[in-house]
């Protein structure tokens, strides 16, 4: 369990994490205020954050066994929604309306960044006096991961330490001005991976194919690419191989079906595109940690525990 670091919270931090949330924040959380940025860490019961926005850079880490749904509005207008399960990261720009909600218990690490601390950051990264981040919601970054997963496993053993903190914090204002920074011709600085068009036409294809061919080589030919080329920058773009990928994609399709107590283990298996219960099994019991029926059973008691 984490310590309570802080029992009183200051006001403007208070209202930092609070905005928005429907339920009550885990008395064993972990709350730490730096130079120009905070720090929210706990081991997070499923909850649910409604639609709000804040006026700083919100960078949120979700570590295993997270199963989290996020939902915006692209452009301001459209509202767009995804889910995932395991490792991710948001990085949400201030202003950007938003909407979380945690399906399941998980260890959570939102970090606020100031506008003015990371406009000291971009005058030496970009050159620029200002910046604009590309919002980006549940997507892998093991860089990231593994600097919130330091800040956690620090506030899990003792007090966070101020140093730590505050260079593992400049470490990620660099990489996130480096990789999310939009230059003033509107292009994003990021380098690697497939660039967010292709990556997005590719996600929407598996979603929509998870029954279907998701062979290496059909996925390459949707964006244009050699298998072996599309693998590496699948891999830059996601965290995933691609095999990785839609097998994460199919069992949380798996997941849905399977809370619907008229589809069977059997059609919920097939539905999501494995070709036989045995493989549906093991793909499953890897990344939930569970059978199927082992998962159905413990969702129909918890449902019922709720009524």
């Amino acid at each position: 369990m984490l310590p309570e670091v802080c029992s009183v919270m200051e006001q403007g931090a208070q209202r930092a994490i609070l905005v928005g949330a429907n339920d009550p924040l885990p008395p064993d959380h972990c709350w730490f205020d730096g130079d120009g940025f905070s720090i929210y860490m706990a081991k997070q019961p499923r909850s649910t954050w409604s639609e709000h926005i804040h006026d700083c850079v919100q960078v949120t880490v979700g570590l295993e066994p997270a199963h989290m749904r996020a939902e915006w509005r692209a452009g301001g207008k459209l509202k767009q929604h995804k889910e995932f399960i395991g490792n991710a990261v948001s990085i949400i720009p201030a202003g950007e309306p938003h909407r979380t909600l945690w399906q399941r218990r998980a260890d959570l690490i939102h970090i606020y960044l100031r506008s003015e601390m990371l406009c000291g950051y971009s005058r030496q990264v970009l050159q620029q006096d200002s910046y604009e981040l590309q919002p980006h919601f549940l997507v892998r970054n093991l860089l990231i991961e593994e600097l919130a997963r330091s800040l956690y496993l620090e506030c899990e053993t003792g007090t966070l330490h101020d140093d730590l903190a505050k260079a593992v914090i400049s470490v990620l204002c660099v990489h996130l001005l480096r990789s999310y920074a939009i230059r003033p011709d509107n292009t994003a600085y990021f380098r690697g991976g497939l660039g967010p068009t292709r990556e997005r036409r590719i996600c929407e294809y598996i979603e929509e194919h998870l029954e279907g061919d998701l062979s290496i080589h059909a996925q390459a030919e949707v964006v244009g690419l050699s298998p072996q080329h599309f693998a590496v920058l699948f891999r830059e773009s996601t965290g995933f191989t691609p095999h990785q990928y839609v097998n994460h994609r199919r069992v949380e399709r798996a997941q849905r079906l399977l809370t619907n107590l008229g589809v069977s283990l059997v059609d919920a298996g097939l539905t999501s595109g494995f070709p036989s219960q045995s493989q549906f099994t093991t793909v499953f019991r890897r990344l939930v940690g569970m059978t199927p029926g082992k998962y159905r059973s413990e969702m129909s008691a918890a449902e019922n525990q709720q009524e």
